[in-house]
């Protein structure tokens, strides 16, 4: 598909494509700056989709919500579908299939994916070793931006969480979007979370996503 558009951030170019598109909303910090420019540089419909997980008490699915209400005031676009559904145990696979079945369908034309890059690999591993983390996000900056025949689309793939603060900086989110957001993975049947308070719907500070929050934010000079 060939893009409508190109959104300039810097080092950062985000392609925009014709709608109705689609992106998927976990409530973290990622998906939220991204689901933010899309608002404010698109006027046809933007899907959103969240995955709750029965396991992780849906907080996603609650916080998300936030998210999308949080960008509408921002930017003044209402022009949004939610839709959530619920996992048992939401997987990589089952947080993509409403919106693959919405392509599949042609309702939209493509989807958005706030996916980033690692954080450089000794930092990686050593902010909570005893989690396990995504090693396919690689900190090289070659990772690929399509997957699924390039229906799914993920500009921040070679952007780590400190591109990330720089955004919201940039746009002055700091005191407004980014208090909506949640990157705690935390997970009452994991072992390593035993001796962890349950944050409910804030941050355990522990685990590893918000370790990696921490540090992207911090080491652009941002109060996380």
């Amino acid at each position: 598909m060939i893009p409508s558009g190109i959104i300039q951030l810097d080092d950062i170019s985000v392609k925009m494509y014709p709608g109705p598109v689609g992106i998927m909303v976990s409530g973290g910090v990622d998906s939220a700056i991204l689901l933010y420019y899309l608002m404010k540089h698109t006027k046809d419909t933007i899907h959103i989709y969240t995955t709750g997980s029965n396991l992780k008490y849906r907080r996603n699915s609650i916080i998300a919500p936030r998210v999308v209400e949080k960008c509408i005031q921002l930017t003044g676009n209402n022009n949004v579908v939610h839709h959530i559904h619920y996992d048992e145990v939401a997987t990589e696979s089952s947080m993509i299939d409403a919106p693959q079945k919405d392509i599949n369908e042609q309702k939209i034309n493509i989807v958005y994916d706030g996916t980033t890059m690692n954080p450089p690999y000794d930092v990686a591993m050593n902010l909570a070793p005893e989690f396990k983390f995504d090693y396919n996000r690689k900190d090289s900056a070659d990772n690929v931006m399509t997957y699924s025949n390039g229906k799914f689309y993920m500009p921040w793939a070679n952007t780590d969480k400190r591109g990330i603060a720089k955004m919201y900086k940039e746009e002055g989110l700091m005191d407004s979007l980014f208090p909506t957001t949640r990157s705690c993975e935390y997970d009452p049947t994991c072992e390593h979370f035993e001796d962890i308070k349950d944050p409910g719907l804030e941050h355990c500070g522990k685990c590893w996503w918000c370790k990696e929050r921490e540090w992207g934010f911090k080491e652009n000079g941002v109060k996380k």
